[in-house]
C-alpha cells in the first residue's frame, strides 16, 4: 500500500470514527469541505501557488476536541513534491476566569514526498471576547526535527469581528516565525530566515455555506535566490485567496 493510501485511509478512518462518536461522549461533531485558490499557511504556499480542496472533521468529548483535516498540496516544491498533508489535532480549552487558555499537539503528515517530511508541534493559546470581538494570541513550537532542518518557533496575534445583525465577520492577524537552522530542510518553513507574516480576511457565513476573501503576505524578499530546494520564494509573498466551505 502506498504512502498516500496509507493516510487516505487514515484520514477517512479519522472523519468515520469523530462523527460515529457516542453520543454519550460527543459534545460537538462538525464536518466540512473546502475549496480555496490556494493553500496558504503562515504566508507560505503549501500547494504551490495552486487551487486546493481539502475536508474535515473535529469532535469535542470528555472535555477535549480532535480533528483531522486533509488538503491537496499539487506536488509542493516546499514539501518535498509532496500530494497531499494530514493534519491530526487534539486539544483542550481551559477557562482562567474570562480567559480561555488552550493546548494543543498537532501532527503533519505527507503523503507522496520524495523524503520524510512528517513533523508535530504543541501549541499554547489564550483568547478573549469582547461582545462580538474575540482577540487571542497563540504560540506554536516545533522541537528539533530532521525533517524541518531543525526547530520553529510561532508567534501569532489575530483579531476576530462578527458584524452585528449581519452574518458577516472580519478577521486579522500578525504572525512571526523564528528558529535554529541544522540544515536546508528549515527552509520549508523558513524560505529566508526569520520572518513576519499578516492576513487580512471577511467572511459571509450563512449555514452551511461560508464563503470568505482574504489578502495575505509576508516580508520575506522573493526576488532573491535560495539554495535550499525547499524554499519556494515565488509562493512566498503577498496574494489574495478565496475559499468556499461546505459544512455538515
Amino acid at each position: 500500500m502506498t504512502r498516500i493510501h496509507t493516510l487516505n485511509g487514515l484520514a477517512v478512518l479519522g472523519v468515520i470514527a469523530s462523527v460515529q462518536a457516542p453520543q454519550a461522549l460527543a459534545q460537538s461533531v462538525d464536518v466540512g469541505v473546502e475549496a480555496t485558490t490556494d493553500e496558504v499557511r503562515r504566508g507560505l504556499s503549501w500547494s504551490d501557488g495552486e487551487i486546493s480542496a481539502s475536508a474535515d472533521a473535529s469532535v469535542g468529548f470528555a472535555g477535549l476536541d480532535a480533528s483531522v483535516r486533509m488538503a491537496a498540496l499539487r506536488k509542493s516544491d516546499r514539501h518535498a513534491n509532496a500530494d497531499v498533508v494530514g493534519d491530526v489535532a487534539i486539544g483542550k480549552d481551559w477557562e482562567a476566569g474570562a480567559i480561555t487558555l488552550r493546548t494543543e499537539a498537532i501532527g503533519h503528515f505527507f503523503g507522496g514526498a520524495d523524503i520524510g517530511a512528517d513533523y508535530g508541534e504543541v501549541g499554547l493559546g489564550a483568547r478573549y471576547s469582547i461582545g462580538p470581538l474575540q482577540v487571542r494570541a497563540d504560540a506554536f513550537y516545533a522541537p528539533k526535527q530532521d525533517a524541518i532542518g531543525g526547530d520553529n518557533l510561532y508567534l501569532r496575534g489575530s483579531a476576530n469581528f462578527g458584524v452585528p445583525a449581519l452574518p458577516i465577520s472580519l478577521s486579522a492577524s500578525v504572525g512571526y516565525t523564528t528558529g535554529d537552522t541544522k540544515d536546508l530542510r528549515s527552509a520549508r518553513l523558513r524560505p529566508a530566515g526569520d520572518y513576519a507574516d499578516w492576513r487580512l480576511g471577511v467572511e459571509y457565513n450563512q449555514f452551511p455555506f461560508t464563503i470568505g476573501l482574504d489578502y495575505a503576505g509576508t516580508d520575506i524578499d522573493t526576488s532573491g535566490v535560495s539554495v535550499s530546494p525547499f524554499a519556494d520564494l515565488k509562493h512566498a509573498g503577498d496574494r489574495v485567496l478565496g475559499r468556499v466551505r461546505l459544512s455538515f
